[in-house]
C-alpha cells in the first residue's frame, strides 16, 4: 500500500516519542501492510530485516511448543506498540508473532533504522526505552498467570487492556472493543475456554464487567481492578525520570 505518512497516528506506546523522534520514525516507513486474522506474521527463528508498527488491531506474541497443535501467548499487541523492534538488533525473534484480528502495520526497514541512529544518536535511548516496556508487560504476564487464581486472571487481564487501549484512544469511558475468542482468552490467561465462560460469568454476575460480542464493558472498575489485584505502573516506568 502506498504510505501515507498522515495515516500513521501517534498513539499508544508510540506517544511516548516526541514530536521529533515521531517524525523521524516515521520517515522511515516504506510501506503499510493489511493482515487478515489468524495470519502467521513471522515465525520463531526467522531471519528479519524490519520491524512493524501497529497501526489497527490486535497481534498475539507466542512460544511454539513441541507439537502443533500447542502454543504459549506470552503477550498482546495494541495500535501505537513496536511488534517486534527487539529483533533491530539481532535479526530474529525467539517466538511467533500473529495477527490475533484483522491488523495494518507500518514496515520501518532495519537499514533506514540504522541509518536513523547515525543521524539522530538520542532516538536510540528511546526506542531502547519501547523494548524495555516490551519487557516489562512479558514479565507482568508472568506474574498473572503465575501468581493469581482464575478470576484474578481475568480480570487482571481485563484492566490491562482497558489501560492500553484507553493510552491508544480506542477506550470510550470503561468500555472497549476486544474482538477475541474465549479460547484467546483462555491462552492469554493460561486457562482453559470453559474456565474463562465460568469466570466471565461470575464477573457479570458481581457487576464488575460484561464481555459481550467482542466488546468489554467495565461496569465497576475499582471492584475489578481489586480482584485482579492490577497495578498499571508496568506500563508508564520511566515517564517520570528527569
Amino acid at each position: 500500500m502506498t504510505v501515507e505518512k498522515s495515516a500513521l497516528v501517534k498513539r499508544g506506546m508510540a506517544a511516548r516519542l516526541t514530536d521529533r523522534e515521531w517524525d523521524a520514525v516515521r520517515d522511515c516507513c516504506t510501506e503499510i501492510r493489511d493482515v487478515t486474522a489468524k495470519t502467521l506474521i513471522s515465525r520463531m527463528g526467522e531471519s528479519l530485516d524490519r520491524s512493524l508498527l501497529l497501526m489497527d488491531g490486535i497481534v498475539g506474541r507466542h512460544v511454539p511448543g513441541p507439537h502443533r497443535d500447542f502454543r504459549e501467548m506470552v503477550a498482546l499487541e495494541v495500535p501505537g506498540d513496536f511488534v517486534d523492534l527487539h529483533s533491530f538488533p539481532i535479526g530474529t525473534l525467539d517466538h511467533d508473532v500473529t495477527a490475533m484480528t484483522n491488523v495494518r502495520f507500518a514496515v520501518l526497514p532495519h537499514d533506514l533504522l540504522r541509518q536513523l541512529l547515525i543521524d539522530m544518536p538520542d532516538i536510540g535511548i528511546s526506542l531502547w526505552g519501547q523494548t524495555v516496556i516490551d519487557a516489562s508487560i512479558h514479565r507482568y504476564w508472568s506474574f498473572r498467570v503465575g501468581a493469581l487464581r482464575a478470576s484474578g486472571r481475568i480480570a487482571n487481564f481485563l484492566c490491562e487492556m482497558e489501560a492500553r487501549l484507553g493510552m491508544a484512544g480506542l477506550a470510550e469511558g470503561h468500555s472497549f472493543n476486544l474482538p477475541l475468542t474465549q479460547t484467546d482468552l483462555g491462552e492469554a490467561c493460561g486457562m482453559s475456554a470453559v474456565h474463562v465462560n465460568r469466570v466471565l460469568r461470575e464477573l457479570r454476575e458481581a457487576e464488575c464487567c460484561v464481555f459481550q460480542d467482542g466488546r468489554v464493558t467495565i461496569t465497576d472498575l475499582t471492584k475489578l481492578t481489586e480482584i485482579g489485584q492490577f497495578d498499571p505502573g508496568f506500563l508508564t516506568i520511566g515517564l517520570n525520570r528527569a
